[in-house]
């Protein structure tokens, strides 16, 4: 290629090239990797000419490495990505001359909804930071109203749901990954399958669990109480569990349900195991800090659904007494 050559002394490739008064020099094992290199290097001269014109697509771009990235998962990046190209309109601006007028005009594209809550949300965000950093001198978005957020509340799975979703797992190796959801009220991505025998703690009968990634970059945990038999649940199961995958199991769940005509996933099971706590006669707040929640009223108005046909009884019986009672 014409930027890459391959240098026989040192037998590697090095790619050359200046653009907008920088020279650029990069190395590489293959002619493919330096080819990457070269293009990396490329896109952090693009994005720094970029934020240096105030342009509002490139400042975005440096908004979301600085600001989101390191924070956020694969799925919160997507929808940054979806969000920038859905605000079209505004790249063609100096982000100075954007005014309250220009983000109205976009907004009313949207419908109202879910999708155009995260459009306000990350663009509120983003004017914020520019603010904050200098790069404007007054926010567009600071007098905007904005509407309160629509909250879709997932329900528990019932009782009736619950014991026809544990006939059809039975044979099934997500089984055990299932339970465990149900019994600890964790997240999809707070269950490292791979390390969970080293987050299990055998005297106190706990199960630590990665909670959230702050923005100091510092992993907090939550420690999960288990029963006897939730714990030893877990632990006979450890070599099964190291061989699945979170997002196979998610799917594999996601397939069941439909099979049985639930709606759900994985998520429901959280709201599940707050509810059937409240009905096993656990304290609120035992409730609400094993799922992690700042106030027990979360816990109340968010994840415990009302079951008139749910007991003590029928939870002990249905899970053979998996769950830890306090």
């Amino acid at each position: 290629m014409k930027n890459i050559s391959y240098r026989k002394y040192d037998n590697r490739y090095i790619g050359r090239k200046q653009i907008n008064g920088h020279k650029i020099i990069v190395y590489g094992k293959t002619q493919k990797e330096c080819l990457s290199n070269l293009k990396k290097e490329l896109k952090k001269i693009t994005l720094e000419t970029n934020s240096q014109s105030k342009n509002f697509s490139g400042l975005w771009d440096k908004w979301y490495l600085e600001n989101k990235k390191p924070f956020i998962t694969k799925d919160t990046a997507k929808n940054i990505e979806r969000i920038k190209n859905t605000l079209s309109a505004l790249h063609k601006f100096d982000v100075t001359q954007i005014d309250k007028s220009k983000i109205l005009d976009v907004l009313s594209k949207f419908q109202e909804g879910r999708a155009k809550e995260k459009i306000i949300l990350y663009l509120k965000a983003f004017f914020k930071v520019m603010f904050n950093e200098g790069t404007i001198k007054s926010n567009p978005f600071a007098n905007i109203i904005t509407k309160p957020r629509i909250f879709k509340r997932k329900p528990a799975f019932s009782y009736e749901q619950q014991k026809q979703i544990l006939e059809r797992l039975e044979g099934e190796d997500i089984k055990v990954v299932i339970l465990i959801y149900l019994i600890t009220g964790l997240r999809r991505r707070e269950l490292n399958f791979k390390s969970i025998e080293n987050d299990l703690y055998e005297e106190e009968k706990i199960l630590k669990a990665i909670n959230l990634k702050g923005r100091n970059q510092v992993v907090r945990y939550k420690y999960i109480q288990l029963s006897e038999e939730g714990y030893n649940l877990i632990k006979s199961n450890i070599n099964l569990l190291k061989t699945l995958d979170e997002e196979i199991v998610y799917r594999k769940f996601l397939n069941i349900l439909k099979e049985l005509k639930i709606k759900g996933s994985i998520v429901n099971l959280r709201h599940t195991f707050a509810t059937n706590n409240f009905y096993l006669g656990n304290p609120e707040l035992f409730i609400s800090r094993q799922m992690g929640h700042s106030t027990s009223q979360i816990t109340k108005d968010n994840y415990t659904d009302l079951d008139y046909h749910l007991s003590k009884e029928k939870i002990l019986k249905l899970y053979n007494n998996l769950y830890y009672q306090f």
